[in-house]
């Protein structure tokens, strides 16, 4: 088995058990315990396991863990409404723009009702129920629905995707930093993120700060691929993270 596929396997082996022995590891791989004791140290240089004697554990409890929306909603209000207001001030008249399923950037919603001429893509049953009351015009994209966010994914989105332009998009993250990038729990939702991220003229992350530092199972993207929308990080944090990006803090 390459290296790559038993990795994988050890990764997606902690979203279920958050220890792991070595010896569980030779069974599900084949590999050797020399062979298993080389991806622990590897992936821990990642920074994607935590080793532990005879074994390894998940770097972070909530590594895999996804709050479902409504939990989400409450979650930080006033910054979010902030940054959504933000965001949604850099949508022009005439454009086409992608929402995802995040809680943050659904409430752009209500400062999208005046703009002219305006199409939004979503992959979120929510966000297309609320576009529908604002009368905003609207594509709901189709594929399998996760009940926990109430988004839509899988293998229709690319293909529609690919023969779409779209001017802006926004995505929600469950955690950004300079080394994992922008991550998600699930890699169905990733998948959608780095398609509307690739389609779009010009993308934009919206995330609060309690996000930084935080990582997540799945990357979608580099922290250079999409503009970072956010509230106020520390000092430092700001300035290491526009060595990679650029990064709009909205203040109250």
């Amino acid at each position: 088995m390459i290296t790559e596929r038993r990795h994988q396997l050890i990764l997606q082996q902690l979203k279920s058990n958050q220890v792991l022995t070595t010896k569980d590891l030779m069974k599900l791989t084949g590999a050797s315990v020399s062979t298993i004791r080389r991806d622990l140290m590897q992936l821990e240089k990642q920074q994607l396991l935590l080793r532990v004697h005879g074994g390894c554990k998940s770097l972070n409890s909530h590594l895999h863990e996804e709050a479902r929306v409504s939990q989400r909603q409450q979650m930080s209000l006033q910054q979010k409404r902030q940054i959504a207001k933000h965001a949604a001030a850099l949508v022009q008249n005439n454009e086409v723009i992608f929402l995802d399923s995040g809680t943050t950037v659904q409430k752009m919603i209500p400062f999208l009702q005046n703009k002219q001429q305006l199409l939004v893509i979503t992959n979120s049953v929510d966000n297309g129920s609320i576009l529908a009351d604002y009368q905003i015009k609207t594509i709901i994209l189709g594929g399998n629905l996760r009940s926990l966010t109430k988004a839509i994914v899988g293998p229709n989105i690319a293909i529609y995707l690919d023969n779409c332009h779209i001017n802006r998009a926004f995505m929600g993250t469950n955690g950004f930093d300079s080394v994992h990038g922008y991550t998600t729990p699930d890699p169905d939702e990733s998948a959608v993120k780095r398609l509307a991220i690739q389609h779009s003229d010009q993308a934009y992350v919206l995330a609060d700060s309690s996000k930084y530092g935080q990582v997540r199972f799945s990357k979608f993207a580099d922290l250079a691929a999409a503009q970072l929308i956010t509230d106020h990080l520390p000092t430092t944090a700001y300035h290491h993270l526009l060595d990679y990006t650029k990064v709009t803090e909205v203040k109250n």
